[in-house]
């Protein structure tokens, strides 16, 4: 799999590894997981301080190399991404990150989570580069996620976020810039964004974290709910409900009426999702607490729904009428 030269460029790491240095593989039954596969064989091959752990992931899932939690390739670093990503490797295990005193000051005053998501292709010459500049931010700062994507591999992925050149990086699904990124603007950015206007991805890694509680209380002081809250309440896994129902009872608890605020959303969202979320649905309008649901859960009641939803209704009915 790997030139002559590359293999050279990977031998050079060998000694700079610590033993028991790790990787993980998260393996799918993707088109393309199999070039993961006979990559990370391939580099532990030749790195035997190197193990590649693996973890099954769900079907539909893409497959990815981890260097730690936050700091993800949905790529296959070969030809001029080989470099810096044995540059990443050795930073990571050696726990020295090329990153300048000022970039990382700025980044301890951050205190939200950030969602990086690095567009890269092979034929691209500058894309190394920007991949340079980024890989030490996730691992000076956990509060922020890098997934360096390879666009020729998931072009659907491109095609969802309307990616036309590489590199191109997005934050937060929001801000994007095409080619060079100036990275003291990108870490500002980072820094003084306004919560109200983090995506989902960035306020499903709070609750993952176990911050539902500090989800909350950003939204208490808003005296808003976050738009992307909503997706959270009725995500397909039931993890990310679970967090996202605490962060309720939190503003339940803290600030009834901001609470109420959240019915109409969720209820215009009840009639489009599976039958667990609807359950779900009912048990947070029960938790918020108030008359004006009344009636939508009376007609769950006299509707066509399953048993476990209108019993669902039903104790929710309870609770209100308390």
């Amino acid at each position: 799999m790997f030139t002559a030269l590359e293999k050279k460029q990977i031998l050079k790491l060998e000694n700079q590894l610590a033993h028991n240095s790790d990787l993980r593989l998260m393996n799918t039954e993707h088109k393309h997981a199999y070039r993961f596969e006979k990559f990370c064989v391939e580099l532990s091959r030749l790195l035997p301080k190197l193990q590649i752990k693996r973890s099954q992931e769900t079907p539909d899932s893409s497959p990815q190399i981890l260097l730690k939690s936050n700091l993800r390739y949905q790529a296959v670093p070969t030809g001029a991404e080989l470099l810096p990503f044995l540059e990443a490797v050795k930073a990571h295990c050696a726990k020295s990150f090329p990153i300048s005193k000022e970039i990382k000051r700025h980044l301890d005053r951050n205190s939200l989570p950030a969602e990086l998501t690095l567009y890269i292709a092979p034929h691209c010459t500058f894309c190394p580069t920007v991949v340079r500049q980024l890989f030490p931010l996730p691992m000076v700062s956990e509060l922020l996620q890098l997934t360096i994507v390879d666009v020729t591999l998931f072009p659907e992925m491109g095609q969802a976020d309307d990616i036309r050149a590489v590199p191109t990086l997005y934050l937060d699904k929001q801000f994007r810039w095409i080619g060079s990124v100036p990275l003291e603007e990108m870490v500002d950015m980072i820094v003084t964004r306004d919560p109200f206007s983090l995506g989902a991805v960035s306020l499903e890694r709070m609750l993952k974290n176990g911050y539902a509680g500090d989800l909350a209380a950003m939204m208490v002081k808003k005296d808003k709910v976050f738009p992307a809250f909503y997706e959270l309440v009725t995500h397909e896994k039931w993890p990310v409900r679970l967090g996202a129902m605490v962060a309720v009872e939190e503003i339940v608890a803290q600030n009834p009426n901001l609470a109420i605020e959240m019915l109409n959303p969720l209820w215009d969202r009840f009639h489009s999702v599976t039958n667990q979320i609807k359950g779900d649905i009912l048990h947070v309008i029960g938790e918020i607490g108030s008359p004006t649901a009344v009636d939508w859960l009376e007609a769950v009641l006299k509707g066509v729904y399953d048993t476990e939803i209108k019993e669902a209704a039903k104790e929710a009915l309870e609770k209100l009428k308390f």
